[in-house]
């Protein structure tokens, strides 16, 4: 019996979840290729929770055709989205088989591929490899010397600052596709005018088509983690020079969400992997507010899901206790 309950639970288990509202990059069908937590990184930001497997080591964690597989369905079934984002529950270059997934993605749609990635792997002549086709680039840098990205990034204990920077560096250099480099300000961490005169300086070395100012607006995975004033967000962007922009809230199309009913599996597939509020699931799902409402406030009952409040923003995330 718990054989056959593992078997149909594996069944049902998706590598797919969204169209996501993106504040950068429109609807983006997000693509998960690791179990839940398992990173390079143990950012105190992130809005998956704490790292629950610390590794720099690569591994074929899924079949490729079962993440295939996943996709075709999705797009078939879903609305079309703007990208395809290869993310999901921790760092997706830990996955060893990515220059094949990328490859066969890229014949099943025309939707720009996109890797949403710390970077902290881009040193690995493999990975540097892998990603040369992928068509969007979004890579992170949240610290410009060793002490703060321990202090903001708690790396895998082998990783060094060092060794980040200049992977970095140089698959940057070389990449044919779009490049946005997102840098994490928080507060009282990396937002000092020390900090952003330094990140400023080492940016002028890296080559990127826009550097996107970011703060923790959902719920972080250290309690603590505070979002930056608007003040330091438009000092950070005038010290970071015009490549820079402070990222806006995500807008709708609203050809892209009709309305449709609200499925509780892909409510909690999608909150399982980031923090939503009723707007974010309304774009992403095209399900109208006040059904949403209704299967939230059930799920919420069933204890599935919990509430957090993050700046005066409600928020539901996937409960623990289900």
């Amino acid at each position: 019996m718990l054989r056959s309950i593992l078997h149909l639970m594996k069944k049902k288990a998706s590598h797919v979840y969204g169209p996501v509202p993106s504040r950068r990059f429109g609807l983006s069908l997000g693509v998960d290729l690791l179990p839940y937590k398992t990173c390079s990184l143990d950012c105190i930001y992130c809005q998956l929770g704490r790292s629950k497997t610390l590794t720099i080591q690569r591994n074929d964690f899924y079949p490729v055709d079962k993440i295939l597989a996943d996709v075709t369905h999705s797009l078939e079934t879903g609305p079309k989205p703007d990208v395809i984002t290869l993310a999901g529950s921790g760092e997706p270059t830990l996955y060893k088989s990515l220059a094949e997934l990328v490859k066969k993605l890229k014949k099943i749609s025309d939707a720009p591929l996109m890797l949403l990635t710390n970077a902290s792997l881009f040193y690995d002549p493999e990975v540097a490899d892998a990603i040369q086709a992928i068509d969007i680039l979004s890579p992170s840098l949240d610290a410009c010397d060793e002490p703060t990205f321990e202090r903001i990034n708690r790396p895998e204990k082998t990783l060094h600052f060092d060794t980040v920077l200049t992977g970095l560096r140089t698959v940057l250099a070389h990449h044919p596709g779009e490049i946005h480099l997102e840098v994490m300000l928080v507060r009282g961490i990396n937002d000092t005018d020390d900090q952003i005169e330094g990140m400023a300086k080492l940016l002028q070395s890296i080559r990127a088509h826009t550097i996107d100012i970011n703060s923790p607006v959902r719920p972080p995975a250290y309690p603590g983690t505070l979002v930056c004033t608007a003040d330091t967000l438009q000092k950070a962007q005038a010290a970071f020079g015009p490549r820079a922009k402070i990222i806006a809230g995500y807008k709708s199309d609203p050809e892209k969400t009709v309305a449709r009913p609200p499925e509780e599996q892909k409510i909690l597939d999608l909150l399982a992997r980031r923090p939503c509020t009723v707007k974010d699931l309304h774009e992403a799902l095209g399900c109208h507010p006040n059904e949403l409402m209704q299967m939230l406030e059930h799920a919420e009952r069933d204890r599935k899901i919990a509430r957090q409040l993050i700046e005066g923003e409600l928020y539901y995330v996937k409960s623990n206790k289900h």
